[in-house]
């Protein structure tokens, strides 16, 4: 009967794995896209799913929706907290601490917490992000009971003192010195420690403090930060699938009810704009590099930035797309770079903007001070943006806006960090589909020229120095050489 379980789980996975590759081969294709905007696509309305909001005496909340279409049950969850709650001498505690998490407990070792989860069709998983931790799990529903087992397993009873501890800072120590070979990895080093400055969300990229503080790590140590970071309070969980609302909602507070809160109280650390690096352009060497990778940005604003919605549309035809103007202007029409694209990163304690891009070396000048043009041009008006363009982008997020709630976990997992952790509306996802759709191009227009700043780029350069110093010395740009080695 196990074997039959499991069998018919693999299959359904499979399932599930070719429509996700499906959609990641279709959503990524420049043709379709383009093909896209050249038609009308319908203003799309993505369903909220009846559900069940349950808030334990511990203050845990659970949502609960029920979906009979497949024999699935899946959980969701966010664990509040993450990555901004460490310290200088903790950092990448959160990443090592999770790992230790997913691998063991105090009631089943490495062995048989895998066997456990693998004769049940059982899967799980426990990440940490900036500002909270991610888990996820499911299983049949025939097996739902020990879903619910496992992740209270998991969440309340990790053992830190297990025989594979020594294993897992070993594979963490060798992970990190390989990131120092990596020149992705030195520029996000780079880049989000300057900006970050003394703040957690800059800690876990730096390699160097990250190296530092595994050397002086210990299982008593992260036993101390479990209790400090990990708490049913902080926990939304959100479960969907095929069960009954009564059964599920007693097993969820068999599995948790008796998990006292300890009050734990959350730190918020305030970000530091530094103004030095304003125009300050730093280059790592690095001899074996073929080409340079360059991030330029400054710091932004957190998830509550009120004018979110239409700098993304802004932001799109800047350089948020595969038709924007740095993609045309900079790829397309002068072959400067090989890809262009500018982002933007929301956390609750601050954010970043930032354009990346990967450029041959001698033309690493150039592309800086092409960035600032097409960014000025947009600012100042001389080639604002039109409704024309504003109207191919907002026609492309109607067409793939809703691929990522094709799924009932999906529109109520972000409903519940919405309702629970943005203090939105209980209809949030549809409210932001009207928003982007009501926009004009005067509004798009106001927001991009009142929120970029092209005299505040930090540049980062990761490349072989001979073939990148000469240009800027010749412009007489003053440059931070880094040398690695």
């Amino acid at each position: 009967m196990k074997t039959l379980r499991i069998c018919i789980f693999i299959i359904l996975l499979q399932f599930l794995m070719v429509v996700s590759i499906t959609y990641a081969e279709v959503e990524f294709s420049t043709e379709l896209f383009l093909e896209l905007a050249e038609s009308i696509n319908d203003i799309p309305y993505i369903e909220t799913p009846d559900y069940k909001r349950i808030e334990l005496e511990n203050g845990m909340i659970v949502y609960l929706a029920e979906d009979k279409d497949l024999p699935v049950v899946e959980i969701r969850g966010y664990i509040k907290g993450g990555i901004s709650q460490e310290s200088p001498e903790q950092a990448g505690i959160s990443s090592i601490m999770s790992s230790m998490m997913n691998l063991g407990t105090k009631n089943y070792n490495e062995f048989e917490l895998s066997r456990y989860k693998e004769l049940n069709g059982l899967s799980f998983n426990l990440l940490p992000s900036y500002d909270h931790y991610v888990f996820s799990g499911n299983s049949l529903s025939i097996d739902k009971e020990k879903l619910i087992a496992l992740t209270a397993e998991i969440l309340r009873n990790p053992e830190f003192e297990a025989d594979y501890y020594n294993r897992i800072i070993q594979e963490f120590y060798q992970l990190l010195v390989q990131q120092y070979y990596y020149d992705s990895s030195l520029l996000t080093m780079f880049f989000s420690t300057s900006l970050y400055g003394d703040h957690p969300y800059g800690y876990s990229d730096n390699i160097s403090l990250v190296l530092s503080a595994l050397q002086e790590m210990t299982a008593d140590k992260l036993e101390r930060y479990y209790q400090e970071s990990i708490d049913p309070s902080n926990i939304i969980m959100i479960v969907c699938g095929d069960f009954e609302y009564d059964e599920m909602e007693g097993l969820i507070r068999e599995s948790f009810e008796d998990w006292e809160s300890k009050g734990i109280e959350l730190k918020e650390k305030e970000i530091v704009v530094n103004e030095g690096n304003f125009n300050r352009v730093i280059l790592v060497n690095k001899e074996d590099a073929t080409h340079a990778k360059m991030r330029m940005g400054y710091n932004f604003y957190n998830t509550h930035f009120e004018d979110k919605t239409a700098f993304l549309m802004a932001n799109r035809v800047f350089g948020g797309d595969f038709t924007s103007r740095l993609m045309e202007n900079l790829r397309t029409g002068q072959g400067f770079v090989y890809g262009i694209y500018s982002s933007t990163s929301y956390n609750q304690q601050g954010g970043l903007y930032y354009v990346s891009t990967d450029v041959a070396p001698e033309y690493a000048y150039e592309i800086m001070e092409a960035v600032k043009r097409e960014m000025l041009a947009i600012k100042e008006g001389e080639k604002a943006i039109t409704e024309e363009e504003l109207f191919e982008n907002v026609n492309l997020y109607n067409a793939f806006f809703p691929k990522s709630y094709k799924t009932r976990i999906s529109v109520l997992s972000e409903l519940a960090y919405g309702i629970e952790v943005m203090g939105k509306g209980e209809d949030s996802i549809n409210d932001f589909i009207k928003e982007y759709n009501e926009l004009t191009a005067a509004e798009v227009q106001r927001v991009f020229a009142e929120h970029t700043y092209p005299d505040r780029f930090l540049t980062v350069i990761v490349g072989r120095k001979d073939d990148i110093l000469p240009v800027f010395e010749e412009k007489g740009v003053g440059i931070e050489l880094i040398e690695l080695f």
